[in-house]
């Protein structure tokens, strides 16, 4: 049963996924001299998502928490903790436009890599000084449109469910483009696809909690490793109220 259910949902996804890839490309094309954001594209993207957390089961459930704390005008860096592939499309719940920093082996992902590309999203080839001045110049551009910059700065999934160290990346781009940083907390994804997983449960719950941000005035009096700290103990303190069982 579990085997069939699988086969039908990757379908699904592959097939919806590729409608919306090419409506997402129309869209950039149409929209492109109007729309610097690609608010267009994003708004597609967020759609995508709705359709593969809402009609993927009927089963699953998705709590999502804090969207008082998001303010449209502004622009952030986003970070989050990171538990699976399927935490791309559940940050789509947050009312922002963002565009992702990620590394630049995503490209080569079909579908998925060229739904990064119409979107503007930022790649980096980790070590890299080149690549880490590009990714820098290219946040800037986004954050002077109006977009957030988003990022998980653990750098790579979990491999236990538990939040772990962070990565002065993001913390460092905040204190260079003096943008307030926005936290999230992420859940359920683990257990669903897990980074060695491919099978996908049928029954479960997903959570998103968005946390108030750091204001730029505590970013620039804060040094970049305290404020790393800072933000990976208030992601783990809050995971570990939503997931004790992972910790104990």
């Amino acid at each position: 049963m579990k085997l069939i259910y699988n086969i039908i949902i990757y379908l699904y996804f592959i097939v919806l996924s590729i409608i919306f890839l090419v409506l997402s490309a129309v869209a950039l094309v149409v929209f492109y001299p109007f729309d610097k954001r690609r608010f267009a594209v994003h708004k597609l993207s967020r759609w995508w998502t709705q359709q593969c957390f809402f009609l993927f089961n009927p089963f699953w459930k998705t709590i999502f928490t804090g969207k008082e704390f998001v303010d449209k005008n502004k622009s952030y860096i986003i970070v989050s903790n990171h538990q699976s592939l399927m935490d791309i499309g559940l940050m789509y719940y947050v009312p922002c436009v963002f565009k992702w920093i990620s590394k630049h082996e995503v490209l080569s992902i079909p579908i998925i890599g060229q739904m990064l590309y119409i979107h503007g999203d930022i790649m980096i080839k980790r070590g890299k000084s080149k690549s880490a001045k590009k990714m820098l110049t290219k946040s800037m551009k986004w954050l002077a449109r109006g977009a957030s910059i988003a990022m998980f700065p653990e750098g790579t999934r979990t491999k236990d469910g538990r939040v772990h160290r962070f990565k002065e990346g993001a913390f460092l781009l905040a204190k260079q483009t003096k943008t307030p940083i926005l936290p999230i907390v992420l859940d359920g994804t683990f257990a669903v696809l897990p980074k060695k997983g491919i099978l996908i449960k049928i029954r479960h719950r997903f959570q998103l909690k968005i946390l108030p941000e750091i204001s730029v005035q505590e970013i620039e009096s804060t040094r970049i490793k305290d404020m790393m700290l800072k933000v990976q103990t208030l992601i783990t303190d809050e995971h570990k109220k939503i997931a004790p069982e992972v910790y104990l």
